[in-house]
């Protein structure tokens, strides 16, 4: 395989995962009121989620990860038609899809992270970095088999899955900085 392939690959996953990589950050900038445990706790005593999860987040976050993948599948048709999302109407549910996807495995990470009794904003190592990810690539896989196949399985694409795994973290590392620093996170990781 060329390299010129591998980073068309890794481009292409990139693209893919844009409006996916965007529903968390973009729920911190619209978070806020009520949380989507309401306040409640298991019998464990621990919080569901907790406060960080809100229902204003998770609307703001996937209906702005929706709004991105139009754009971006607008843009994309003027340049190459592997950058659309897929055709008409099909492009919608798959829109649907990448930021809802992250949005969920986020909130699995964070109820997993509070039965193991981490307070909000503490660190975990790997479930903070790829829960987004798995999330979105369990509903892709359950949906649209077929596009996550296309985009991240099949032939040079591989490529594209291995640079998302390996430039994931450093993404999050870097969003992260940048939330902290305009006062939307109370964390720098």
């Amino acid at each position: 395989m060329a390299l010129a392939e591998a980073a068309l690959a890794a481009a292409l996953a990139f693209w893919s995962l844009l409006p996916a990589h965007a529903a968390n950050p973009l729920a911190v900038v619209f978070g806020g009121g009520t949380p989507m445990d309401f306040g409640r706790s298991l019998r464990d005593g621990k919080r569901i989620l907790g406060d960080g999860k809100t229902w204003r987040g998770f609307v703001g976050g996937a209906a702005s990860g929706f709004v991105l993948g139009l754009v971006l599948t607008v843009l994309g048709s003027f340049v190459d038609p592997r950058l659309s999302f897929g055709p008409w109407p099909w492009v919608l549910g798959i829109l649907i899809l990448l930021p809802l996807g992250a949005l969920l495995g986020d909130l699995l990470g964070a109820f997993v992270k509070r039965r193991l009794g981490l307070p909000r904003g503490a660190k975990a190592h790997g479930l903070d970095q790829y829960d987004f990810l798995i999330g979105t690539f369990l509903l892709l896989l359950a949906f649209a088999p077929a596009w996550w196949l296309a985009r991240f399985w099949t032939g040079e694409a591989i490529w594209g899955l291995v640079f998302i795994i390996v430039i994931t973290p450093v993404l999050h590392r870097v969003v992260n900085v940048i939330g902290y620093r305009w006062g939307r996170k109370r964390e720098p990781w």
